[in-house]
């Protein structure tokens, strides 16, 4: 009687005992899963969990799903083939880059969820981006990436100020200059600002700290990112910009540098495809579809040009004649491509059409005489546009 007592005390007390180590268990399990539970900030029924700090954006750099974007609870949003609308003279290089020369990119769709995301990140915010300049020197105030309302100022900012990078936001009065070009070469930036410190990173080193922007982003209205220019067009930057991802919170070093190699070693990856600069005589242009061509949907046009080369400046090429893509209009603003003569000498810096499939699905018009051995290159001059008193003119109508 006594033995079966105490065993069955012992008994008792391993399984209460266990009971309470389950429960422990279960609770610690659960208070870890809410330690990573992310909530809307408009949720009033989850006021105990955290807030999603996180990369709120990214361009991913694969032209199947080229941007991604999260909520405030950290996941997922929008369609898997979510990209930027653009305006004006812009173009989606190779690898979702974005070529800009006076236009812009903007992230239309996506104002919910930037917005809210950035409500909850205490003022805190990081910016990494890889910056293809075109030009050491910026004429007046260009913007390479900026946030902000469809229409009005831009919350925060990152501009080109001459030769020097500049952060600008509404909390502070002061702009911050992060870092100053010493040449056109491409680079890698991030930048954390925090309201202890603005912290800058090139190329994954550390380059410099600035003082901390002491305020919230919590009063701001859900807008949109700008690259290339903001929506009224008086801040243009020419360059090239790829691997843009933004973060409601200020990543730590280690997270940093973690951030800055992976996207050096993508672009590494890719590599850079050769290039051949040439002066050649205009031999004969494509004819083109004009923008008011009836049932004609295209807002972008390449034309097929023909050039004797005159001279090779750089690259390598042993052929007397060079087939060229080049554009004749973008957003339906007509370029002064269109308006080289017959028989002028250009220079030209131009790579393999096949190796840009961003443009296969585009318009691009050859009326030239077939040649199955002609390979077609691409030209990679700035676009310029035409003055608007110089664009071709549509017929005019008849009157029936």
């Amino acid at each position: 009687m006594y033995r079966y007592q105490k065993g069955f005390i012992f008994w008792r007390f391993i399984m209460v005992n266990r009971l309470l180590f389950n429960t422990f268990i279960m609770i610690a399990l659960v208070a870890g899963c809410l330690s990573n539970v992310v909530i809307n900030a408009d949720d009033k029924n989850s006021k105990k969990a955290t807030s999603y700090r996180g990369k709120i954006l990214e361009m991913t750099g694969d032209d199947t799903v080229p941007v991604k974007v999260w909520n405030a609870l950290g996941k997922p949003v929008l369609d898997p083939y979510y990209a930027f609308d653009k305006k004006g003279l812009v173009l989606v290089g190779k690898d979702y880059s974005l070529r800009l020369d006076g236009g812009r990119f903007f992230s239309a769709g996506a104002e919910e969820y930037l917005g809210g995301c950035l409500k909850n990140s205490s003022g805190e915010l990081t910016i990494s981006i890889y910056i293809n300049p075109a030009k050491m020197n910026q004429k007046g105030k260009g913007c390479i990436v900026g946030y902000g309302p469809s229409k009005g100022d831009f919350y925060f900012s990152l501009m080109q100020e001459k030769d020097a990078l500049v952060f600008t936001s509404n909390k502070s009065s002061k702009n911050i200059q992060l870092l100053k070009l010493k040449d056109d070469k491409p680079f890698h930036l991030v930048f954390t600002v925090s309201s202890q410190k603005v912290i800058i990173y090139q190329n994954s080193k550390k380059v410099g700290s600035q003082p901390g922007i002491k305020s919230d982003f919590s009063k701001w209205e859900n807008g949109q990112l700008f690259f290339g220019n903001n929506a009224a067009g008086t801040y243009p930057w020419n360059g090239r910009l790829e691997r843009f991802s933004l973060f409601n919170k200020a990543l730590i070093s280690d997270e940093v540098v973690k951030v800055a190699n992976a996207s050096l070693k993508e672009i590494k990856e890719i590599g850079t495809s050769p290039t051949i600069t040439f002066e050649g005589t205009l031999l004969e242009r494509s004819k083109y579809p004009m923008p008011w061509k009836e049932g004609f949907t295209y807002r972008e046009v390449l034309t097929v040009c023909e050039y004797m080369i005159n001279k090779v400046i750089k690259g390598n090429f042993k052929k007397k004649k060079i087939r060229v893509a080049e554009w004749a209009y973008v957003d339906r603003i007509f370029l002064k491509n269109i308006r080289k003569k017959i028989g002028s000498v250009q220079t030209l810096m131009v790579e393999d059409f096949n190796d840009n499939p961003q443009l296969a699905t585009l318009e691009r018009a050859d009326t030239l005489e077939l040649d199955i051995d002609a390979v077609t290159y691409y030209d990679l001059s700035p676009l310029v546009a035409l003055p608007k008193n110089e664009y071709p003119k549509p017929p005019k109508k008849e009157n029936k």
